[in-house]
C-alpha cells in the first residue's frame, strides 16, 4: 500500500505547484502569492513523518524552482521545502495535535520558509532579492499560511488515511 500513498503524494505535489504557478497568481491577492506549496509539503510530512516529509519538500521545491516563470537561484526552494517537510513529519508524530496548534505551527512555518529562502538568496547573492518588500511578505504568508492550513491540512490527512487506513491488528 506504500506505492499508492507515494502516488497520492505525487499528485498532491504536482496539482499544488500548478496551483500556485498558474492559477493563484492571476487573482491579485495582496502580498504574496499564497504558498500551496509549502502547506502541501508540510500536511503529507504530518502524515508520512519526516523523511518522507523532506523527500516530498526535495520533490515539491525542485519541481518549484525548474517550472518556466521561475527566476530564482535553483534549489533554494528545494532546500527550505526539505526542512519543512522534515520539520512537519517531526511535528506530527503525534497524531492527536489539536487543529489549531497545527494551522499555527504551518503558518509560522509558511512565513519561516519564505525568510530562509531570502537569506540563503541573498548570501548566495540572488539579484532578485528585494529586502524591502519581506516585512509584508512575511505577513501575508502567516495569513495565507494560517487559512490555507485549515483548508489543506485536514484534507490532506483524510486523503491519507482514506488511501490506505490503518490494520487493526
Amino acid at each position: 500500500m506504500a506505492w499508492i500513498r507515494g502516488m497520492l503524494a505525487v499528485a498532491l505535489v504536482v496539482t499544488s505547484v500548478l496551483l500556485q504557478l498558474t492559477v493563484l497568481p492571476l487573482l491579485h491577492l495582496p502580498g504574496a502569492v499564497p504558498n500551496v506549496v509549502t502547506i502541501t509539503v508540510i500536511g503529507i510530512g504530518f502524515c508520512a513523518g519526516s523523511v518522507r516529509g523532506a523527500i516530498v519538500g526535495f520533490v515539491a521545491g525542485m519541481l518549484v524552482d525548474l517550472a518556466p516563470p521561475s527566476i530564482a537561484t535553483l534549489g533554494i526552494t528545494a532546500l527550505v521545502l526539505v526542512l519543512a517537510g522534515f520539520a512537519a513529519g517531526m511535528f506530527g508524530e503525534d497524531p492527536d495535535r489539536p487543529l489549531l496548534l497545527i494551522i499555527g505551527f504551518s503558518s509560522l512555518t509558511c512565513a519561516l520558509t519564505v525568510l530562509v529562502a531570502t537569506l540563503v538568496g541573498g548570501i548566495v547573492g540572488d539579484p532578485h532579492i528585494t529586502w524591502s518588500r519581506v516585512p509584508g511578505i512575511l505577513l501575508s504568508e502567516l495569513i495565507y499560511g494560517a487559512i490555507l492550513a485549515a483548508l489543506i491540512v485536514p484534507l490532506i490527512r483524510w486523503l491519507w488515511a482514506l488511501v490506505a487506513p490503518p490494520t487493526g491488528r
